[in-house]
């Protein structure tokens, strides 16, 4: 019964997401239309250049593997070349140790290409087994504050949402044995120094020496939750949940099953308070979640899309079962299933609103907000004016992701 109820909910709110004939489902026509723009393979130059390819390549593994096809070669063909153009910068961990946490999302996008079986291996020249292995061996040397929480960057002792995604999914992946208590240390450093009493989020990271112009003299936070922070915080939870199978290695240690209970405790505790700041009309996510339609504030693209994609595969995944029946997002929902609602809302205004057509046949993202750095005065005025990119990766490959999640709703 529930199923059917949701694919209900898929039908009025998001059907268009697998035409009908041979049209090629929403994932796959952005995964090809950014394929003949080079997107990926020709750097963008822009800061989150290393989380642009990261992200693409995580989501063209997991289209590959979803849609299993003579087709799906060109897919991870695509990947390999991604991950070979972003290697080159990456094949020194000491100069790795200085960069962005965003690079330990090339370390899980290589394991997803073997994964699919992308042709890494016609590398000739090594560079991306020589990045893999640098990359490993540089969180050795990523710098910590005090209490052991790793910098995002080079900035002294500020650690930032942002770096889960990239980080804890590598450090799950860890051979032979993930370092669970460390694992724990950096949720935990950074949702005790994060929290948002007032609306149950989580701000855009903290400093832990409290010297920042902006960091709160008691917790050392940001002022301000930021839509793709929280967005990359919770997309990291889900894929962590994913990586150490809490679902189904229910003892797996104690160490593995206390993080897989935090994991869900958090989850759990976001997702419904995530769905109370949606925009009432839209269902779409604001750059500052939780100050709505206030002057200056806008809609933003590539965090709505990443929520799409955290709050769908959380619930596919059973990370939101028993969540509270008041806010109900696990199994047994049925029609008040809040969250797959709220979701699919969201995603029926992204489709129509956020992606563009150019005429061609290929599609584009609009509306994904540039980089938004703590290296600022991280004021209200600073996130709202920062420019929108069109077409931006982050984007894009957020999309594909939101894409692959509702279209199993329709398989």
């Amino acid at each position: 019964m529930r199923l059917q109820l949701s694919y209900a909910v898929f039908s009025a709110s998001a059907g268009a997401a697998v035409a009908a004939g041979d049209a090629l489902p929403s994932s796959l026509r952005m995964i090809e239309s950014l394929m003949t723009r080079d997107q990926g393979v020709t750097s963008s130059g822009a800061a989150t250049s290393t989380l642009e390819s990261g992200i693409l390549a995580i989501a063209l593994a997991d289209a590959a593997e979803q849609y299993p096809s003579s087709s799906s070669a060109k897919y991870t063909d695509y990947l390999a070349k991604v991950l070979a153009a972003a290697a080159p910068d990456l094949s020194n961990a000491t100069r790795d140790a200085t960069k962005p946490l965003d690079r330990f999302s090339i370390f899980t996008g290589v394991n997803d290409a073997h994964a699919v079986h992308a042709r890494i291996e016609d590398d000739s020249a090594g560079v991306i087994g020589a990045a893999y292995d640098a990359i490993n061996a540089s969180f050795a040397l990523q710098t910590r504050n005090p209490d052991g929480g790793l910098w995002y960057y080079v900035y002294p002792e500020w650690s930032y949402l942002d770096g889960i995604f990239s980080l804890l999914p590598f450090m799950a992946a860890a051979a032979p044995r993930p370092n669970y208590t460390d694992m724990a240390l950096q949720v935990r450093l950074v949702t005790e120094h994060c929290h948002d009493n007032s609306s149950g989020l989580y701000f855009h990271g903290y400093d832990w020496s409290r010297k920042a112009v902006w960091a709160d003299a008691h917790t050392g936070a940001s002022p301000y939750v930021w839509g793709r922070s929280l967005a990359w915080f919770l997309a990291g939870l889900v894929q962590t949940w994913e990586v150490m199978d809490c679902r189904g290695k229910t003892n797996g240690g104690s160490g593995h099953d206390a993080l897989c209970a935090e994991l869900r405790r958090i989850m759990s505790g976001a997702a419904p308070r995530l769905v109370s700041y949606a925009d009432g009309e839209t269902g779409a996510w604001w750059q500052l979640p939780t100050l709505g339609s206030r002057q200056g504030n806008f809609l933003e693209s590539s965090s709505t899309a990443l929520f799409i994609f955290s709050l769908l595969k959380a619930q596919r995944l059973g990370l939101l079962t028993g969540a509270g029946a008041s806010k109900c997002c696990g199994d047994g929902c049925n029609d008040g299933d809040v969250i797959q609602k709220a979701a699919l809302k969201a995603y029926d205004y992204t489709k129509t609103n956020f992606v563009t057509h150019f005429g061609n046949g290929t599609i584009g993202f609009d509306k994904t907000v540039a980089v938004c750095s703590l290296n600022s005065t991280a004021t209200f005025e600073y996130y709202t004016s920062r420019p929108l990119v069109p077409n931006g990766l982050l984007g894009e490959a957020a999309f594909v992701l939101a894409s692959l999640e509702v279209e199993r709703l329709a398989a």
